[in-house]
């Protein structure tokens, strides 16, 4: 019996991922970087506090020049919108614009949906030894 390839194999998923996610999100996703989902589903979960850079850089654990780079491209797209602090015009607050949102919510619904066809026809317990498979894998891929 022929030795399967899961390198290959996770690659060709992760393409077919990939294409579903661009046709639900009908070229919205082009528009948006993994990096800016990260940061629109950070700003939505805590929209009720003040945001800054600094809380990206800490939670993606970037630098800040990267921030301010996304950021800056992010503000461009109309996908957030940064308002000065009174105080300190140095500092400035970071939050989702309806756009924004509005794609958050799309991204939100085409994962939902992606979810439930990449589990259709397994049981929990399936999907739960697959995603100790795979984090296995991730752990075996960091030594």
């Amino acid at each position: 019996m022929k030795e399967k390839d899961i390198g290959k194999e996770l690659i060709t998923l992760n393409h077919a991922i990939k294409k579903r996610a661009e046709r639900e999100m009908q070229g919205d996703l082009m528009k948006i970087s993994m990096a800016n989902g990260y940061i629109m589903s950070f700003l939505a979960e805590n929209k009720d506090k003040d945001i800054f850079q600094k809380d990206f850089e800490d939670v993606l654990g970037i630098t800040r020049s990267t921030a301010s780079k996304i950021l800056s491209l992010m503000e461009e797209k109309g996908l957030i919108e940064r308002t000065a602090v009174a105080g300190d015009a140095r500092l400035k607050k970071i939050a989702l614009t309806s756009v924004g949102d509005q794609m958050l919510k799309n991204m939100t619904e085409a994962k939902r949906n992606m979810e439930k066809q990449l589990k259709k026809g397994f049981s929990q317990e399936e999907i739960e030894r697959l995603c100790d498979y795979l984090n296995r894998m991730r752990e075996n891929m960091k030594k």
